[in-house]
């Protein structure tokens, strides 16, 4: 009877145990030690000293999924409402509200880009949709890019964009969670190319995650799931990679062309052990980080940092004057 008893105990306590199958799932041998090579790099690297600020306007954000910042310091934040709300709120500096929309126009709002022109562009990562607004909110465009293999996913579309520098108007995609491709568009959404495929090979990819131009003019990649950086020249052909382990979630370059990306090594709950680091992009090297969860990952014209912390909270990190 006690041995009955101590097993149903058991069942009881495991059944109520958090979860983190989704966060924290079973490494293979070659996968923790590849996530234990990126956890190494990251606690060698020194943390930058910035002034942390949290932010808390008068609505409720939720599932924050990317933040960034207009040439006139207003942030534009995408998030993930639960209930009637609007998934684009933007904010002065200081977190007022200054407006907000796309209430009933998304299902999975994911990211969010402000073209050299000012118009502000989004993505849904359900809908496979892109959304070109103006500052204000009136809607400019709409690109619906299609080809999503499994519809009933909850995940299976775009994630970032990025913006030409041939100053063209044309517009590079990031297909990530089902295809694992790069898609450009002119200005008037009509397709112009694509390239790419899933997988593990040099051009290969395993969830793009994060797009951006460098100031070489190649375009870089966030290869997530596959821990590494990849980039390309403006056609699309491969130039080069850095693999650096775990997940390397997105990629970005500061007005200075300062490369910023954010990584997490596989295996632990995605709360624990994100850093956004500053790269070396001659050289590879992380050359400063700073501790916190980047779902995607934002830099303003002041070097202010705007992570994505997937929940209620706003943070930005500032320069020190």
């Amino acid at each position: 009877m006690r041995r009955t008893l101590s097993l149903v105990a058991a069942i009881a306590i495991a059944c109520a145990a958090p979860s983190f199958a989704q966060d924290a799932p079973r490494l293979s041998p070659e996968q923790k030690a590849d996530s234990d090579a990126l956890r190494a790099l990251t606690k060698a690297t020194p943390v930058i000293a910035l002034d942390r600020v949290e932010l808390h306007p008068a609505v409720k954000l939720e599932g924050i999924s990317m933040v960034t910042a207009d040439a006139k310091g207003n942030i534009y934040v995408i998030h993930r409402p639960t209930g009637d709300a609007d998934p684009v709120v933007v904010l002065d500096p200081t977190g007022k509200v200054l407006r907000s929309w796309g209430k009933g126009a998304y299902k999975i709002p994911h990211g969010i880009r402000i073209d050299p022109a000012g118009n502000v562009w989004t993505l849904d990562a359900n809908l496979s949709k892109v959304f070109k607004y103006t500052p204000e909110g009136r809607k400019m465009l709409e690109i619906d890019v299609g080809g999503v293999p499994d519809p009933k996913r909850e995940f299976c579309g775009i994630t970032d964009i990025a913006f030409s520098p041939r100053n063209d108007g044309h517009v590079f995609v990031g297909d990530g969670y089902c295809n694992g491709r790069v898609i450009e568009y002119d200005g008037s959404g009509k397709k112009i190319m694509e390239f790419g495929k899933r997988g593990t090979g040099p051009g290969e990819f395993n969830l793009v995650h994060g797009v951006a131009f460098g100031p070489d003019g190649n375009l870089y990649v966030a290869d997530r799931e596959n821990g590494r950086i990849q980039w390309f020249d403006i056609s699309g052909k491969f130039l080069g990679q850095r693999k650096y382990g775990g997940q390397f979630y997105n990629v970005t370059f500061d007005a200075g062309g300062q490369l910023w990306a954010s990584v997490h090594p596989k295996g632990v709950s995605l709360d624990d052990e994100f850093n956004v680091v500053k790269i070396d992009n001659a050289t590879g090297k992380f050359l400063g980080r700073i501790e916190g969860r980047s779902h995607e990952l934002g830099v303003g014209l002041d070097g202010s940092i705007y992570p994505a912390s997937r929940s209620e909270l706003l943070v930005v990190f500032r320069p020190r004057k």
